[in-house]
């Protein structure tokens, strides 16, 4: 008992947790300050996802088990197998270390991107959308008088690869918490695992709040709804709309789902609507840079996946490609400066 105890207390008093806490609070405490000024009718969530995070780390542990039990019964073979997987399990995974590390870490997510929900929700009465007319015409710049749907329409425009697509899109919601999982009882990295919190941790904020709400938008598949005039999406959306006859795109329900929560002014899980800049590419580039420190393999896979991430952010009519680049532009910023400032306190301690 003495060593779970030392444990958490060494937990809860080292610098990343420090840190992420203080961060934690100032954004609750501004996300109170906000709705008290611009008079948001509905309180502001903290444990909105609460039974997300306990079903996240059921199904993690789930996976974690059944990898462990597989790859010593295939490549290990032990004579005492259960002796072997359960002695496995305790003396690497189920430490008090990698526990009393990682469960406060995930509960100060727990609270902020429930807080970060609330945030997303205020972004249009803070700052109403004006800015899909400007980043539509921005993108047409950048890709030399062509929207970048248009380029890559002609190698999407069949439904079994919208659909692909478009599951591919919503993995993002399991490797969000994924990958915060990972990091969390990830210990044996300690200077990797602090640069990758603050830098997830700051991405939320900054890009998910800060400058969503600076450069206020809605995205492509609402431009009809936020600009008067002709719709430059118009033809992609009827394409997704028609498509989704033959092969489920359910980007569709999801954007009616939000609309839905917009129009009626609430804040439900994953509610909130806002283009500018991207967090699916945001975090997604965030994986990748964690990967390629962790291993070729792990960093060719999380690439591959970002560059899915941007081309279905762009066909499924959720982002301009710029929300993608200033995402990804931003979050390099964060890494390298957080990066910076680990390898300082490094040296003066």
């Amino acid at each position: 008992m003495n060593v779970w105890i030392a444990a958490f207390k060494k937990s809860l008093t080292s610098r990343l947790f420090l840190i992420l806490a203080g961060m934690t609070f100032m954004y609750v405490a501004a996300g109170y300050a906000l709705a008290s000024i611009y008079g948001w009718p509905i309180d502001l969530h903290t444990m909105l996802y609460t039974n997300v995070f306990k079903m996240g780390a059921m199904a993690f542990f789930v996976c974690l088990i059944s990898y462990r039990c597989f790859y010593i019964m295939i490549f290990v073979r032990p004579r005492h197998l259960t002796v072997t997987i359960l002695k496995d399990l305790r003396d690497n995974y189920f430490t008090p270390e990698k526990i009393a590390g990682g469960i406060p870490v995930i509960i100060l997510f727990v609270i902020m991107l429930s807080v970060f929900t609330s945030f997303k929700s205020m972004i249009p009465v803070i700052e109403p959308f004006k800015y899909d007319a400007l980043f539509a015409k921005w993108d047409a710049t950048l890709h030399f008088g062509t929207q970048p749907w248009e380029i890559l329409f002609p190698f999407l425009k069949i439904a079994f690869v919208t659909t692909a697509l478009s599951f591919v899109y919503k993995t993002w919601f399991l490797a969000k918490f994924g990958v915060l999982f990972w990091q969390a009882f990830a210990v044996k990295r300690p200077l990797l695992r602090e640069q990758f919190f603050i830098t997830y941790m700051l991405s939320w904020i900054i890009n998910g709040t800060i400058l969503a709400t600076l450069f206020s938008s809605a995205g492509p598949c609402y431009y009809h709804h936020m600009v008067e005039g002709p719709n430059p999406y118009g033809p992609l959306m009827e394409f997704l709309h028609e498509s989704d006859k033959i092969l489920p795109v359910w980007d569709l329900f999801a954007q009616d789902y939000l609309w839905h929560s917009y129009e009626n002014l609430s804040a439900g899980l994953f509610s909130g609507i806002s283009a500018m800049p991207s967090m699916h590419i945001s975090l997604s580039f965030l994986f990748a840079l964690v990967g390629w420190r962790v291993g070729r393999k792990t960093g060719m896979f999380f690439t591959v996946y970002l560059i899915l991430m941007f081309v279905g952010s762009v066909h499924l009519g959720w982002h301009y490609a710029i929300d993608g680049y200033v995402g990804a532009l931003v979050t390099l910023l964060l890494w390298w400066l957080v990066g910076k400032f680990i390898n300082t306190g490094k040296e003066l301690a």
